[in-house]
């Protein structure tokens, strides 16, 4: 099954005719660009990471290995979560800090496990808020054991859980995690078994260091349903405004359409002298193809256009394309 959102009115005909195509834009763009056919869905949900900046969980129960199809141009991170999650038979849990793809069931008590967490943390001494709040990254290789990273974790934040022994003995795929709260983090883990941190500082009998305890998500605090744009908080890599937006882009499609697909990407209207084109025995409807990677839009236009023998300039927010400019 095929998971392919709906293009942008203008870009149908383009979408229709390229045979394989993707434009990246600078990593803190929340949009995705995709044509992937039967890639795993391990290997998606990588991806995905590594271009929306925001971590991506796979749920145990969910198999890692369906194959996804996806065909996508501009579309936000959430539609094509949702879009993937659809064809591994599983829903998408959209986070604070990060998305879960998992059973139905799972993705419900994960979005309340999350409003009982920060109704939790709000009600902690600020020093204990902080703690909770702390946000690191988190990498872990293939075959890592869920309660060792609880440890681990919970070692370096100096504070102890309670219940370790209990979490189920697994072993987990490799992970590479953008920054993440400590309670998020846990929560991540512990997730995949209907679990999380309580975040109520308990007695304890082995030490200083402060006390907490794994239990059961309760199922009476369903997440609400997200009606604001998701935008996990503080995950996406920050805007500067010195770095220069760049594209890759392969292609096969007619250079009209193509153009057309590129001047909307640019948030531009497009002029071309068809007339012109056609005295120099050009056909608007001529297959260009092309393979750039990471090139500025003024590179990727003399990319289409120079072999061509054609201009272009940009006046305002008009791309015009003719003969002899």
């Amino acid at each position: 099954m095929t998971a392919m959102l709906k293009p942008r009115p203008l870009l149908t005909a383009a979408i229709a005719i390229v045979a394989a195509v993707w434009m990246s834009p600078a990593p803190a763009a929340r949009t995705i660009d995709a044509d992937w056919t039967g890639v795993p869905l391990r290997e998606v949900t990588r991806r995905l990471t590594s271009l929306g900046g925001v971590a991506i969980v796979v749920d145990r129960r969910i198999d890692p290995s369906t194959a996804i199809t996806l065909v996508a141009f501009a579309e936000p991170l959430e539609e094509v979560l949702a879009a993937v999650a659809t064809q591994g038979a599983a829903e998408v849990a959209l986070l604070d800090g990060h998305a879960r793809i998992a059973p139905a069931h799972a993705a419900a008590l994960a979005r309340a496990g999350e409003a009982a967490r920060a109704q939790e943390i709000r009600r902690l001494e600020p020093t204990l808020q902080r703690l909770a709040q702390a946000r690191r990254s988190w990498a872990w290789p293939n075959g890592a054991q869920p309660r060792e990273l609880l440890a681990a974790a919970a070692a370096e934040a100096g504070i102890a859980i309670e219940g370790l022994d209990a979490v189920p003995h697994d072993h987990f795929p490799s992970a590479d995690m953008p920054p993440l709260p400590l309670a998020e983090r846990l929560d991540l883990v512990l997730a995949h078994f209907d679990r999380r941190v309580e975040w109520k500082k308990i007695f304890n009998p082995a030490g200083q260091r402060p006390m907490f305890r794994i239990v059961p998500i309760a199922a009476t605090a369903s997440g609400a349903v997200r009606n604001a744009p998701w935008s996990p908080r503080a995950t996406l890599p920050q805007r500067t405004p010195h770095v220069a937006t760049t594209y890759s882009l392969r292609v096969a499609a007619p250079l009209d359409d193509l153009l057309a697909t590129l001047a909307k990407r640019f948030g531009l209207t497009l002029q071309l002298d068809r007339a012109g084109l056609e005295q120099r025995g050009i056909a608007p409807r001529e297959i260009v193809r092309l393979d750039v990677k990471d090139a500025s839009r003024e590179a990727l236009l003399d990319a289409v256009l120079d072999p061509l023998g054609l201009g272009w300039q940009i006046e305002g927010t008009t791309l015009r394309v003719a003969d002899g400019m």
